[in-house]
């Protein structure tokens, strides 16, 4: 039986390739939803319904809003995703703030993922170790010029553990936007190529 697609709301980005950012319930924009924050949903006969609500999001942040339809056979109503009611029009104009510590945090972390995912990017283009090495001295120095030190060892370590892991889900759940040049698809790639660099240098 073909899976019933949802409609959902969406920030035009033509960035965003495969990883899609919809409205939560929590008024944030995020990859997937989850029993805290499910995404909102409208099924296919509320298109109406989901473009009007389109509108007014669009109305109220001053970005542009669009209507997407999609499908996961792992969605549950009530669990990663929520059918949009009357409830839920404040998650259309915007979303509450976090708290300044926490807000600070996430920006924080979501800065360090992404100045990380760059120097895991120009690791990946080295042709040959004296390229490498290259990459390795130029991101050595930016870090310590942003962050007070690191190496592209320790860039490779902290992408690959707890704190990298957390704050990638922090981005995808819509907790803290990417503010720099790499989209959320690029910067998940990146993520892939330093597990596999550490899965590769861990059986060697």
């Amino acid at each position: 039986m073909p899976l019933d697609p949802y409609l959902l709301l969406s920030l035009a980005d033509p960035r965003s390739g495969s990883h899609v950012r919809c409205l939560n319930a929590a008024g944030r924009w995020a990859i997937h939803g989850s029993a805290h924050s499910p995404l909102l949903v409208w099924h296919s006969t509320q298109a109406d319904d989901a473009r009007a609500a389109a509108e007014r999001s669009s109305k109220a942040r001053g970005r542009a809003v669009e209507v997407v339809s999609r499908g996961d056979s792992s969605w549950v109503e009530g669990q990663q995703i929520q059918v949009f009611t009357d409830a839920f029009e404040a998650a259309l104009h915007g979303h509450a703030a976090h708290s300044e510590a926490k807000a600070r945090r996430l920006r924080t972390e979501a800065d360090k993922l992404e100045a990380f995912c760059v120097v895991v990017r120009a690791a990946s283009t080295a042709a040959d170790h004296a390229a490498f090495a290259e990459v390795s001295r130029a991101a050595s120095k930016a870090l310590r010029a942003k962050f007070g030190g690191g190496s592209i060892t320790s860039v490779f370590a902290w992408l690959t553990g707890r704190a990298g892991n957390e704050a990638l889900a922090s981005v995808l759940a819509g907790e803290v936007e990417l503010t720099g040049p790499l989209s959320i698809q690029q910067v998940v790639e990146a993520v892939e190529l330093a597990k596999k660099a550490e899965f590769l240098r861990e059986e060697s």
